[in-house]
């Protein structure tokens, strides 16, 4: 809410360290490539910028990395990287930054997620100025830093970090910046705005979204789906490191309440605190982070020991590993994604899962070739993510109607292409991490309409919500209601 703008803080927060990007300009197109192993940048990334750092208190010094690997991740996202992705990419060129990353990806997230009321305040006072990614990104964390996290007195500790960081010839535009935060009020920017416009700015959403929503769920629900920020964050034990059970492991000790288990779902628990603390046992494999929302779509499709399965999209392999769970190992799985680099991640995850029944194959889901038949075809195909923006926000500020065309429409070859690939009684789990219907119901519904040998199953009935345009059959999740992913999930049986 713009409201909390200035006036919430964050508990824990954040900041980065030296990097080096070369110049941006203002609508994101790179003039140069960005080189994180370079000094292009000016003063922010000279090595007697990072002398200066190191002559800090220890405490100072480490939150001025802090911000500083916040800075730099922020210039990759400003290049298509993802939050998660450019932060661990701009850790790895400096190991003292390893232990902020948590700290410095909710800066990052917090800045991208705002970014509409940031880039708005941040034009107000340089509204006459051709300003750079290098520039932007600065201000950018500037304004989230102080109007976030200042309330909460640290106002000279951010102060102090930002101008540690700042390139040299920047440094005279960030002061004159900090000098005018203090009068900003963030109410001014709501004046004279219709419901959408004020409810798309409180929400940190773009118009098109929020009236989409208004449309789709009603005014009601929509601006609660708009307005939820958090959901918990899920672990589920790993049977085939756990000796065939989902119970948690007795070497947990007290760790064991940190975790609560959820209702109906044996094996599941909602995780407080740390996740560093649980370290070992995810290494080992006995752990598994996955949203209740994607388990629950693997577990509708009721995979059994002995099957044959397809799984689509299979990349990064939480699914294929969760498929392969409630086989207990027996069958086999033909994991399908189109990215090399994604199936490398796919390899290193089922490896260390125990997962022992999957192979890879990389290839276009839409253009398989394959000649075997399966009982069971998983597809989570490519979509616009609108179910998770809590988690990837840089998304939401690059999609657009348009793209829930073009999404709806790869959605629609994936499913024609899979359903020549199963067996007489076989059946398709269909699901994606997004809440629109054009990539929900119509791709279902469309399905259903040229393959009369498909028909909808009921599942899930005890969590989430019916589908939408009468699809009662299918399921839907949404964050606020049912403290998951926002998700869609469609079990489709071929029938006699």
């Amino acid at each position: 809410m713009l409201s909390r703008f200035l006036l919430k803080g964050v508990e824990k927060q954040l900041t980065p360290r030296n990097a080096s990007f070369t110049g941006v300009n203002g609508q994101g197109t790179p003039r140069h490539p960005v080189n994180l192993e370079r000094n292009d940048v000016g003063s922010a990334y000279h090595p007697r910028e990072s002398n200066r750092v190191e002559r800090l208190p220890a405490r100072d010094s480490d939150h001025s990395i802090q911000f500083r690997l916040a800075y730099r991740a922020l210039l990759l996202v400003s290049r298509g990287a993802s939050e998660r992705d450019a932060v661990q990419r701009a850790a790895a060129l400096d190991p003292r930054s390893i232990g902020v990353k948590r700290e410095a990806l909710a800066l990052v997230l917090g800045t991208v997620g705002e970014q509409d009321v940031i880039d708005l305040l941040v034009r107000n006072v340089h509204h006459e100025e051709k300003m750079g990614m290098n520039a932007r990104c600065l201000f950018r964390l500037t304004a989230y830093a102080m109007l976030r996290l200042g309330a909460r007195g640290r106002t000279r500790r951010i102060e102090h970090s930002l101008r540690t960081i700042a390139p040299i010839e920047l440094l005279p535009r960030l002061e004159f910046f900090l000098g005018t935060l203090p009068a900003f009020d963030p109410t001014q920017l709501l004046h004279g705005l219709r419901d959408s416009e004020r409810v798309a700015l409180e929400t940190h959403h773009p118009i098109w979204w929020v009236n989409y929503c208004f449309r789709a769920f009603g005014r009601t629900d929509a601006v609660e789906l708009l307005s939820s920020r958090t959901r918990p964050r899920y672990l589920r034990v790993n049977p085939l490191k756990n000796r065939g059970r989902t119970t948690l492991p007795k070497e947990l000790g007290v760790l064991a309440e940190r975790l609560t288990k959820v209702p109906s779902t044996p094996g599941v628990y909602t995780v407080a605190g740390s996740l560093s603390d649980f370290a070992g046992f995810f290494s080992s494999g006995s752990f598994q982070m996955q949203d209740l929302a994607s388990f629950l779509a693997v577990k509708s499709g009721a995979p059994v020991p002995g099957e044959n399965v397809l799984d689509l999209c299979a990349a990064p392999g939480a699914k294929t590993a969760a498929i392969a769970q409630l086989m207990k190992n027996r069958g086999s799985i033909v994991s399908v994604d189109y990215s090399r680099r994604r199936m490398n991640s796919w390899r290193r995850e089922v490896q260390r899962l125990g997962v022992k029944i999957a192979d890879p194959v990389i290839s276009d889901a839409s253009w398989l070739g394959l000649r075997d038949s399966f009982d069971l075809v998983m597809i989570d195909p490519p979509c616009t993510g609108t179910g998770v923006f809590d988690r990837n926000p840089r998304m939401k500020w690059h999609l657009s109607p348009k793209s829930v065309e073009r999404y709806s429409t790869l959605q629609r070859s994936f499913l024609d292409s899979a359903a020549s690939l199963v067996e007489k009684e076989g059946r398709i789990l269909y699901c994606t991490c997004s809440l629109t219907l054009e990539e929900n119901e119509d791709v279902v519904s469309r399905f259903l309409k040229s393959h009369l040998e498909f028909e909808t199953r009921p599942i899930l009935e005890q969590y989430g919500s019916p589908g939408l345009r009468g699809m009662s059959d299918c399921r839907r999740f949404f964050p606020h209601r049912d403290h998951a992913a926002g998700y869609f999930i469609a079990r489709l049986q071929r029938t006699n």
